[in-house]
């Protein structure tokens, strides 16, 4: 960006909403407010200290996008666009909705919400809609990569005090999970910016960091011990950390006797997952397992955690289990008499007794899915099921479906039938900032604020601060063309179907906020203001938003030391045991590495998150197209060099990508990101290459058919350039 000489221009303070970091940020704002010219981190930030990532930095090109959706459209029959305001827009789809709703019940309505949508009000507004109409149908991305974790402490049980934190640990485990660039770790404790850092003086106090990964991943490179190993092993592999901390007594013997059940069940099920056989499984050294395996159990203090790594691959019900079954065993539980480090600030949300609230069914509730013997999710429908629900006839089959900051047609499995699901809709409506793979086959798509653009306060994402803080940000730059903000949608639609609008009723896993109790309900006729709203959502926490609003740097609280108090009741006991996870753990252990010459496995990439960053042109002009890394050892064995094309095919079907070199693989390993490619078949070279065609449905995870879109079996081969398919 540019002005003209002598131009005003101010400094504006906000933070950064890309990724769950939410770092602070400094902006160069023209004085007219149009134009951002510059990002930086805001050094008077409390919690990220000045830092920001590549991500915040490249913010301006994404607000000036010359791409961006200004405008709302609606498509034609024949396809051509004809741009309308968004208040006729909403007219217009309000009256479809409630004729498809008078035709075929609430039911034939659905909800997709994407990561842009899972932001607190855009939440918040769109799940009240949807409760308001009537329907069951909200599907998100979270039951694609996160169930396991849900559903693993529902068949364990969980400790109601929480994980104990990393600054106070001995020892910490990451399976599959890449905090230094993912963020992802804030439930024990780890600062969500400027991770490297913060790591590094951990470490230097003694923390002892093992990382479990095929990739020698930017936590790895900072670990103690890297267990590099085969992908979609991690369960054995824990199971037979599990066997040596059995066999060498490290474990606290008396959370044990007093907090558990199934002890000597989950005993004899590791008893045969010796090192030795999870080392050969894994291509692993038997030392290291051992290594691994003392060095956590020893602790005292400390906690093992995953990521994406194993929520997204062949078994992460179980290997979430089997994290938590370490955790137990170790006791890294908070205590009575510790120091809460962050109890709330803009929420109540940290329980301050010690005890165990026992295994739960969070499955199955509500109306549930009609295909594929799946269930529900707390109130969520399975998201890898939305394709089928669509294209399934019969009594609720969904008609019409509301996109809200998501982009599906790149971000599920099985990705034909999700292309094929979305044409055939009735009514497919985007709520967007760009013209994106899903846009490209709405029939309305509503041009939305950037971030930039409206307001926002942390409550959300209050407990992922490492110490009490919060922050306001209003709208720092006057947006361009008539855009609207998320909640005014499913505000508008609401007030035009006269269906009631409720922020108190979400549905779905609920957002950690806590609403006082004169903010019943605000579904009047009337509308609100963002301010109202966000109003609403603070009115539950320690300080108001008015006094939020005074410290445009984000507040740091001083709350007087809260700490765990024990429980005077006995409690439930947490199981270490429970048959399913037993059977499934026995299958690990006796199942033959399957003979794929490589395996797929995802990755996150520094200048992306998720689909965001791939219009920007900095980012793109780093990493342009979507990479399959390969090992160098690998890449010559196939007579491939750096930068040309190779065909990658799995049982479930095939795309190109650019080879490109990442000597930090093991060999037999292709390394790619998720949210990539077309919606209409373009060529890869210049749009990237998406991986879910690799995925299909042919191993439906347990209860909500988690889809294994990592450690995926594939062929590699390279691709004559003349002779070049399309991805």
């Amino acid at each position: 960006m540019s002005l003209d000489e002598g131009k005003a221009v101010t400094k504006e303070v906000s933070y950064c909403r890309i990724c769950p970091a939410l770092c602070g940020i400094v902006a160069d704002v023209s004085g007219d407010r149009r134009t951002v010219l510059r990002v930086r981190g805001d050094p008077d930030n409390p919690a990220s200290k000045g830092f920001t990532c590549p991500k915040g930095r490249a913010l301006p090109q994404e607000v000036h996008a010359p791409d961006r959706l200004r405008r709302s459209w609606r498509r034609g029959a024949d396809g051509s666009k004809t741009v309308l305001s968004a208040d006729d827009a909403l007219d217009e789809i309000a009256e479809r909705l409630s004729a498809i709703i008078a035709d075929h019940g609430p039911r034939s309505v659905g909800l997709y919400v994407g990561t842009r949508g899972y932001e607190t009000l855009p939440l918040a507004s769109s799940t009240a809609w949807l409760r308001g109409i009537g329907s069951p149908g909200f599907y998100s991305t979270y039951t694609i990569d996160q169930p396991g974790k849900d559903l693993a402490r529902a068949l364990h049980g969980s400790w109601t005090a929480g994980f104990q934190d990393i600054a106070s640990s001995d020892v910490v485990l990451f399976a599959g999970n890449n905090p230094l660039v993912s963020a992802s770790s804030s439930y024990i404790g780890m600062p969500p910016s400027n991770e490297l850092a913060e790591l590094r003086s951990f470490r230097e106090g003694g923390l002892k960091v093992i990382v479990i990964d095929p990739r020698r991943t930017e936590t790895a490179a900072n670990a103690d011990i890297h267990l590099q190993i085969r992908p979609g092993t991690d369960a054995v592999v824990l199971g037979a950390m599990l066997h040596v901390i059995f066999a060498e007594g490290l474990y606290d013997h008396d959370f044990v006797q007093q907090y558990t059940v199934g002890f000597e069940t989950l005993k004899s099920k590791v008893d045969p997952i010796t090192p030795s056989l999870a080392a050969g499984l894994a291509g692993i050294d038997e030392e290291e397992v051992i290594e691994a395996g003392r060095l956590f159990g020893a602790g005292p203090r400390g906690c093992a955690v995953g990521g994406t790594g194993i929520n997204m691959g062949p078994a992460p019900i179980l290997a979430e289990y089997l994290l938590l079954c370490l955790n137990t065993m170790g006791g890294r539980y908070r205590r009575g008499g510790e120091r809460i480090s962050n109890p709330g600030t803009l929420t109540y949300g940290r329980a301050t007794d010690a005890r165990v609230r026992g295994p739960r069914e969070i499955w199955g509730r509500g109306p549930q899915p009609r295909v594929r013997g799946l269930t529900t999710f707390y109130d969520q429908m399975p998201s890898s099921a939305l394709a089928a629900e669509i294209l399934t006839p019969g009594d609720g089959q969904m008609r019409a479906l509301i996109v809200s900051g998501g982009n599906p047609a790149v971000a599920l499995p099985n990705q034909s039938e999700v292309i094929e699901a979305l044409r055939s809709l009735e009514l497919l409506v985007c709520l967007d900032v760009r013209e994106s793979q899903t846009v490209a086959l709405a029939d309305y798509a509503l041009a939305c604020k950037l971030s930039l653009e409206k307001a926002d306060a942390t409550v959300g994402s209050d407990l992922r601060f490492a110490k009490p803080f919060a922050q306001y940000t209003p709208p720092i730059v006057l947006p361009e063309g008539d855009l609207v903000e998320e909640w005014e949608v499913f505000w508008g639609l609401a007030a035009r179907m006269g269906t009631p609008w409720d922020l108190t009723a979400r549905i779905g896993l609920p957002i950690p906020i806590n609403l006082s109790e004169d903010a019943a309900s605000n579904s009047s006729t009337a509308k609100p203001t963002s301010w109202d709203l966000w109003n609403l959502l603070c009115s539950g926490g320690r300080v108001t938003l008015e006094e939020l609003a005074q410290h445009p740097h984000g507040l740091s609280l001083e709350i007087e030391p809260q700490f765990v108090e024990e429980s005077g009741e006995p409690g439930d006991k947490l199981d270490l045991g429970t048959p399913l996870m037993m059977e499934e753990l026995e299958r690990a252990s006796v199942t033959p590495f399957d003979d794929w010459p490589f395996h797929l496995v995802s990755r996150r990439m520094w200048e992306y998150h998720n689909s965001w960053g791939q219009d920007v042109a900095t980012l793109r002009d780093k990493i342009p197209v979507n990479p399959a890394f390969v090992h160098p050892d690998d890449l010559a064995a196939l007579g491939v060099a750096s930068g040309d094309r190779i065909r990658i095919t799995s049982a479930a079907g095939t795309v190109e990508a650019q080879a490109r070199e990442a000597p930090e693989l093991r060999r037999g390993v292709v390394s790619m990101a998720h949210c990539w490619g077309d919606a209409l078949g373009s060529d890869a070279s210049a749009v990237g290459s998406n991986t879910n065609r690799l995925v299909d449905h042919a191993e439906p995870g347990l209860f909500v058919g988690i889809p294994r879109m990592s450690a995926i079996g594939v062929r590699l081969e390279a691709v004559d350039r003349s002779d070049s398919s399309v991805d």
